[in-house]
């Protein structure tokens, strides 16, 4: 092919039409009349710089303007945890279902299929985490026995303060959920600040934004280390899932790079970094 082909080639692929070699074969032979096996279709897209994966998706009701403005107030905050003292989490909830979650990707030989038993969904671990984006720490509520609620909050609220009896103000970035909404979590806060100075200052994430809340990729996480495997009862799947969570330390090469402060802003594919100048 051309130099010329090939840039017509790769601006095409670089569209996402080809959802196989095939089609990139079949329009290499109807646009250029040229014939190339699979395996050479592969090889070439190769050699032009693709590979093929799966594609990102995105939640369209996102609104971009809004995500850019939470970057800015982080920004702005990041520097609070010097000069005013102050401690960030991440908080979100998870939801592991026992014999649910085990279905994976590996490579076999040819013509042979591997098949898991999965389980009825009845059992469910919940668990409300907060995830700081300046240390790395990690602290959790869990619970087998009811849904996650405001008072949940709380519980955890609780054991942020337990951990850190010095700390006057708690910036917490959370999603929409309605119990984080709750009068009863609200009241909390405001006699929690009467009664002893501290201050849960919410920071409610833009609509159908899990991409701006760090603590989704730990999820992914943890369901990839300890969800990814069949788990004799729901009692074992409790104690895969804590082996991750207990032992964060023991993973921190994995999440030095997974829980940095790069927020993927959508809908337009972009990544920003907290701290560098944006273009």
């Amino acid at each position: 092919m051309t130099a010329a082909q090939q840039e017509q080639l790769k601006a095409q692929a670089a569209s996402g039409r080809f959802k196989s070699a095939a089609m990139a074969q079949a329009f290499i032979k109807d646009t250029f009349h040229k014939t190339f096996s699979l395996s050479g279709v592969r090889k070439l897209l190769g050699r032009l710089g693709f590979s093929f994966h799966k594609v990102s998706s995105f939640l369209f009701k996102a609104k971009r303007d809004q995500q850019e403005q939470f970057v800015r107030d982080y920004e702005q905050d990041k520097p609070k945890v010097q000069t005013h003292g102050w401690r960030r989490y991440f908080i979100d909830g998870v939801h592991p279902l026992y014999g649910m979650e085990v279905l994976y990707y590996c490579w076999l030989p040819v013509g042979m299929r591997l098949e898991l038993g999965v389980g009825g969904g009845r059992q469910r671990l919940n668990i409300l985490g907060a995830f700081c984006p300046d240390d790395h720490e990690y602290l959790d509520r869990r619970y087998t026995n009811r849904n996650l609620t405001a008072q949940s909050v709380i519980e955890l609220f609780e054991r942020m303060m337990e951990r850190h009896p010095d700390t006057k103000h708690f910036r917490i970035y959370l999603d929409n959920a309605r119990y984080q909404h709750a009068k009863i979590l609200k009241a909390w806060i405001e006699q929690t600040h009467a009664a002893q100075g501290v201050t849960f200052d919410l920071k409610h994430l833009p609509a159908y934004s899990p991409n701006l809340n760090l603590i989704e990729r730990l999820w992914k996480f943890v369901r990839k280390e300890a969800l990814q495997t069949w788990h004799e009862s729901f009692e074992k799947m409790q104690a895969a899932v804590a082996g991750v969570l207990d032992h964060l330390g023991d993973y921190k090469k994995q999440l030095g790079t997974l829980m940095t402060e790069r927020f993927h802003l959508t809908p337009e594919l972009t990544t920003v970094v907290v701290g560098q100048p944006r273009s």
